[in-house]
């Protein structure tokens, strides 16, 4: 059997473990993790591999979010539905920062990105059509394909699983002709677009994709609280999760999910430190940027030739970004 469907089997299996061995506050973490994974896997693709950047993908996940508790809570959408239209949501909303990447990119696209950011905290999130109450939106449903969402012992497995398949579906996009040509028209656009590879269809793709996991992301995160408010998706998380992917560096997806989990359980863990949380990414970022610039994969390479060079063997060449 193949390396990547032995992943995939025990990864399938970790969801039930967790429910059975783990107390209700370790799967309350383990779900959060699992959030910051599905967040993290999108904006990888958009960053690393379609050499994109966005600030406003904690945006696009309140977009999923209050599509989710609208949807299921004014309009009586079952949950998994309201989910799925969550995640539309966050597509559609994604555009306003897709088209203009069209035609800017770097601090250009950043800024823009950030803008949006600052609009739906400060806008949109308090629109009286999207959230009636100041208070914000309970969910009408407490059960999630038969799983109760109100215990993190049964919230684990459903969300555990959308994350194995997430993680998975972006690992097979990744050693795809798809992925191989997203990489490319990040590397060069006029090379790209000499091979016959569609540039702005491209581009969009990748801010879809990077969408779509932010919305089920934030379809998630109002399941496993019951209720959305305005306050749920600050800006400065979507520099933490810009971060994480940052401090996972570019190539394989493994070490940016790895990042994103360990910023999203600390302040779970951790919550005595209070304010000085903040500075947990910061500090990372900066510890690992100076040991190597390529953040976690360029580390791991350089381990890797080093060990490499002391057995005496020929380092095999690094596929980089070609897989995830």
């Amino acid at each position: 059997m193949k390396p990547a469907r032995i992943a995939l089997l025990i990864g399938l299996t970790v969801p039930f473990l967790c429910a059975w061995r783990l107390s209700e506050f370790g799967n309350t973490v383990v779900v959060q993790m699992c959030i910051g994974m599905l967040t993290a896997a999108g904006l990888h693709v958009l960053v690393h591999w379609a050499g994109q950047i966005s600030l406003a993908q904690v945006s696009l996940m309140g977009v999923g979010a209050f599509v989710t508790a609208r949807a299921n809570a004014h309009f009586s959408v079952p949950l998994p539905l309201a989910a799925l239209l969550g995640v539309a949501g966050a597509v559609v909303a994604s555009l306003a920062i897709g088209l203009p990447a069209l035609r800017i990119r770097g601090l250009a696209l950043a800024i823009t990105t950030l803008a949006f950011a600052f609009a739906a905290g400060r806008w949109l999130f308090i629109q009286h059509w999207l959230v009636p109450q100041v208070s914000g939106i309970p969910l009408r449903d407490n059960r999630l394909f038969g799983f109760d969402i109100t215990q993190s012992k049964q919230l684990v497995i459903p969300v555990g699983l959308a994350c194995v398949a997430v993680v998975a579906l972006t690992h097979r996009l990744g050693k795809s002709t798809l992925g191989r040509s997203l990489r490319m028209v990040a590397h060069d656009e006029e090379v790209a677009s000499a091979y016959g590879i569609g540039v702005p269809a491209h581009k969009l793709l990748a801010f879809s994709y990077a969408a779509a996991c932010a919305g089920l992301a934030g379809a998630f995160t109002v399941i496993s609280i019951g209720r959305v408010g305005p306050g749920a998706f600050p800006v400065n998380r979507g520099v933490l999760y810009l971060s994480a992917v940052l401090l996972g560096g570019p190539g394989p997806i493994f070490n940016s999910l790895q990042a994103a989990a360990g910023f999203a359980a600390f302040p779970v863990l951790f919550r005595s430190l209070g304010r000085f949380i903040d500075l947990v990414g910061p500090l990372a970022i900066l510890a690992v940027v100076i040991a190597s610039p390529g953040g976690l994969n360029g580390l791991h390479e350089s381990l890797h030739h080093k060990l490499s060079r002391r057995h005496g063997a020929v380092p095999a060449p690094v596929s980089g970004g070609g897989t995830s």
